[in-house]
């Protein structure tokens, strides 16, 4: 028997219903983690341009529909979280002192760069490649402070040679680079950290296409019940647990009036 949309629509958003209580746990667990990941992308509500943000760590995802404005990610992971934030270079993310920036974005810019006419911008876009390759490299086969000190002074005086250049594109990535030093190199003394944002990227991906199939979703109540359910099933998928089986356990307790069980940890 086919099933009406008005129908599936009603089951939705019941789902997410029943997964917003889950989500404010896994908040909590990711605020508390040693190393979170975020990130954010367009994403439509309705006629609203509105962004769908994700905060995650190793094992816990939490995905939020909101604006664009700082307050957005103050909101979700608090003022004072404990661990290390890996992020893009959006302004948002800079009042966090404990951050690591995406080398994968600079090294993108220094790419298209290499890529145009300017001859300054060219010999300027494969210095910073070669250079932010080789300090990842380096890092990753734990190399001493005689490798990895003189990579970063190169990669400094590329910066500096170029933050007064005529050419506002070559002007401003080397300004970049410069304004946000400590948090491209925070990698380099804490091993823990990752040189790029890949985790959020990747968790993000099937939302993006998600987004392209449906063209986002319509209302503010339904923002949320997508968020939340996305949020359940991507930490299902990140702790090994059938989605599906939680989220229907978590349905008939919802339908009974109990409280949720908590998702369990990955094996």
């Amino acid at each position: 028997m086919a099933l009406a949309v008005g129908t599936l629509d009603r089951c939705l958003r019941e789902v997410g219903v029943a997964c917003e209580p889950i989500v404010e746990d896994l908040l909590e667990e990711v605020r508390a983690s040693g190393v979170i990941h975020a990130d954010e992308t367009p994403w439509w509500q309705g006629v609203l341009g509105r962004w769908l943000w994700v905060v995650l760590s190793a094992t816990t995802a939490v995905f939020h529909i909101g604006s664009r404005r700082h307050e957005e990610i103050r909101d979700l992971l608090g003022d004072a979280i404990l661990g290390w934030l890996v992020t893009d270079g959006y302004g948002a993310y800079r009042d966090y002192a404990r951050r690591q920036r995406c080398l994968a974005h600079l090294i993108r810019k220094g790419i298209a760069l290499a890529g145009g006419l300017h001859p300054d911008g060219i010999r300027f876009g494969e210095w910073l490649v070669r250079e932010l390759r080789g300090l990842i490299t380096a890092v990753a086969e734990d190399k001493d402070h005689t490798i990895l000190n003189p990579i970063q002074a190169r990669l400094k005086r590329a910066c500096k040679l170029h933050r007064d250049h005529e050419t506002e594109k070559i002007r401003a990535l080397a300004r970049e680079i410069l304004n946000d030093w400590s948090a491209i190199v925070a990698f380099v003394t804490n091993h823990a950290l990752p040189p790029t944002n890949n985790e959020a990227e990747r968790a993000l991906r099937l939302a993006v296409i998600a987004r392209r199939l449906s063209f986002g979703t319509r209302t503010e109540e339904g923002s949320a019940a997508y968020a939340a359910t996305l949020s359940v099933v991507e930490t299902c998928r990140r702790r090994r647990v059938d989605p599906w089986s939680y989220i229907a356990d978590t349905l008939a307790r919802a339908r009974t009036d109990l409280h949720h069980l908590p998702l369990p940890v990955a094996v």
